[in-house]
């Protein structure tokens, strides 16, 4: 399993100066083969190469494969255009962002025992990089290539390394639990734990107002704190469902059922909903928990989402009235629970009745299978 790890950077005052010339070119490389590109319409690696490829050599000093990934940088955004128009190119010009990712292949990075050596403007220089304890372990896992970020509110350099792990051996155990997410409840488990996003919920309230303020204002130092609050909040959030994830799968279950999610509301659900809606980030927690489950040596399962809300755990019927607010009153047979819970529970059964169907269904060809070659060798 790859998983990429943020490492710091410790450059000197002469390296910083080397490194920032390096982005600069990086950047004006890019923008060359948006210009190129997009007047011509361009979407061939092939056909950009052979326009852009020299007249950048000429003009700039980094390596040919500085140059080369630049260019492929600008494809993916070009073919990202052509598709979005149609084929039509009618819209504005890409620009580049003020400090693009450089993305270095192997031949233009090489790590050594205490540091990273980097291809620049000015030859090849190393730079010392912080040793970080939880990935002590997995320095003789690291792939031979790598993305330098810069981050100008810091003045502070980055890698993104990339690491090769090894996920432990899938447990042979088959205790499954269902997990429901929602707005109010972050995620609901079928073994009758609630995980509150009370607090995350609050904080998103509280930047909402912030920002509503900041916008009415309209000045630079406003748009500023917009910029950096906007951050602060994306941090806290993914912190939040870091944590989220790492206690469930901790837990004593080998496969965790979520259901397969769409958010797109087919009618208007009000302004301030459909704002908390679109700002509900499940599908982040659920790549955290596919990826830490996978490193558990667990499982992540997916069943359909339709009914789980309205259906009753207990006897299968389903009703959506039965559904009030929080409180699941089955209409058939009373039953009554918290109806997140009875989501959960619900999920979880789903999970069991597919596994069923589908070893049937195995059950039934293996034996047409056997049956035809009974036949055959008759």
């Amino acid at each position: 399993m790859i998983l990429t790890r943020k490492i710091k950077l410790h450059p000197s005052f002469e390296q910083k100066n080397i490194l920032m010339d390096t982005l600069v070119q990086y950047k004006m490389c890019i923008q060359h083969c948006f210009q190129v590109g997009f007047q011509n319409k361009i979407t061939s690696n092939s056909k950009l190469h052979a326009e852009t490829y020299f007249p950048l050599r000429k003009k700039t000093t980094i390596q040919s494969q500085l140059v080369c990934s630049a260019r492929t940088r600008a494809i993916g955004v070009l073919r990202s255009i052509k598709n979005n128009t149609k084929g039509k190119w009618n819209t504005k010009q890409p620009v580049v962002h003020k400090y693009p990712t450089i993305c270095y292949y192997k031949n233009c990075c090489s790590y050594t025992g205490m540091g990273i050596k980097l291809s620049t403007s000015q030859g090849r220089i190393e730079i010392p990089l912080v040793h970080y304890p939880f990935i002590d372990g997995e320095w003789k896992n690291l792939k031979p290539t790598c993305q330098l970020q810069y981050k100008a509110s810091k003045d502070e350099w980055y890698i993104l390394a990339l690491f090769d792990v090894i996920s432990k051996p899938k447990t042979s155990g088959n205790e499954v639990l269902g997990i429901d997410r929602g707005i109010k409840q972050t995620a609901v488990l079928s073994n009758n734990q609630f995980v509150n996003s009370k607090h995350t919920r609050k904080i998103k309230s509280k930047y909402s107002h912030l920002r509503h303020r900041l916008a009415k204002k309209g000045t630079k130092s406003a748009k500023r704190l917009l910029k950096k609050i906007s951050g602060k909040e994306h941090r806290f959030v993914k912190d939040a469902n870091h944590c989220i994830a790492k206690m469930i799968i901790n837990l004593p279950f080998d496969i965790f059922v979520l259901e397969q999610l769409s958010i797109r509301p087919k009618k208007r659900l009000g302004k301030s909903f459909n704002r908390r809606l679109m700002g509900w980030s499940w599908k982040q927690l659920e790549q955290f928990l596919t990826y830490k489950a996978e490193l558990a040596g667990k499982k992540v399962e997916y069943v359909d989402a339709r009914y789980t809300s309205q259906k009753c755990s207990r006897c299968d019927h389903i009703k959506r009235s039965s559904r009030r607010g929080i409180l699941f009153k089955c209409a058939k047979c009373g039953f009554q629970l918290h109806a997140d819970l009875n989501a959960a529970r619900n999920i979880k059964n789903n999970f069991f009745k597919t596994q069923n169907a589908t070893s049937i269904l195995g059950r039934a060809i293996s034996t047409v299978q056997t049956s035809q070659s009974e036949l055959c060798s008759a």
